[in-house]
């Protein structure tokens, strides 16, 4: 099975727009068309949001990622609030498309194969989490980076790629984070707040060890240009057990809590 590409009515009108206003009216439309379809209990009516003239809005403004000039993405703020914005829609839509009901583990290579056509190029969500936000670096599975070296994909790198990103991006799992809209004036402290609330959320004090989410395992590495990982969770642990705790010398991470790869927002029972 090939790549599932949701953005194939391209059309021209991304060319006209601001690369970052595109990918911002994406991503907000996409989380209005979710909501409409929510109910109070949390569980989403994925038949009618499939059918609805609110996913219908965020399809034609994914439409116009097609003829964006990623060019004009020219400031480091300016590239990640655009590629954040774009992973996200792409997770939700690609769950719509392919039916997803209860895990987008149950598709076969889901990151590998949906995609949207970017400035002209296409990305999935692979080259887009692994190649441009953690810039070329090695995915799990299989070992190998999204990018080889004379991909001209490599220009639209995220360098050098701010960790805060993983507490602001959903592969569509119960245990990933809360998402937004992001915008590059405010990107800062909107990822700031983003780690501060996932760290929070996902790092206790569990006897002697601290417990974390897996994602700080899976891309430990990551946080490395940020000091490591205990600099990192000590900028954003609020006081507590698990702030001391580091302060007195923990290590960081010792033990995972399981991951919950259940769909974040479940569908109607």
């Amino acid at each position: 099975m090939g790549r599932v590409l949701l953005n194939e009515r391209a059309t021209p009108d991304g060319a006209m727009a601001e690369p970052g206003v595109v990918a911002e009216r994406l991503q907000a439309a996409t989380l209005a068309a979710l909501g409409a379809h929510t109910g109070p209990d949390g569980r989403v009516d994925y038949a009618k949001l499939a059918a609805s003239s609110q996913l219908a809005a965020a399809a034609e403004a994914g439409d116009a990622l097609a003829h964006v000039r990623l060019e004009a993405l020219d400031t480091s703020p300016a590239r990640l609030a655009f590629w954040i914005n774009v992973y996200n829609a792409l997770v939700l839509h690609g769950i719509v498309r392919l039916g997803v009901r209860r895990s987008v583990l149950h598709v076969w290579n889901f990151f590998g194969r949906v995609s949207y056509r970017v400035g002209g190029h296409v990305f999935s969500l692979d080259d887009i989490e692994h190649g441009v936000l953690r810039g070329n670096r090695r995915r799990t599975l299989p070992p190998l980076r999204p990018f080889g070296r004379r991909d001209p994909r490599r220009t639209f790198m995220v360098t050098p790629s701010d960790p805060r990103f993983h507490c602001a991006i959903t592969c569509g799992a119960a245990s990933c984070p809360p998402v937004g809209v992001y915008r590059a004036a405010d990107l800062d402290a909107q990822l700031d707040l983003a780690a501060r609330n996932f760290v929070n959320q996902e790092v206790s004090l569990a006897g002697a060890s601290l417990t974390c989410s897996r994602i700080f395992r899976w891309y430990r590495k990551d946080f490395e240009g940020a000091g490591g990982l205990a600099a990192f969770l000590l900028r954003h642990l609020d006081d507590g057990p698990a702030r001391a705790a580091l302060i007195a010398g923990a290590a960081p991470c010792t033990s995972f809590r399981p991951y919950r790869w259940t769909l974040q927002h479940p569908p109607l029972r």
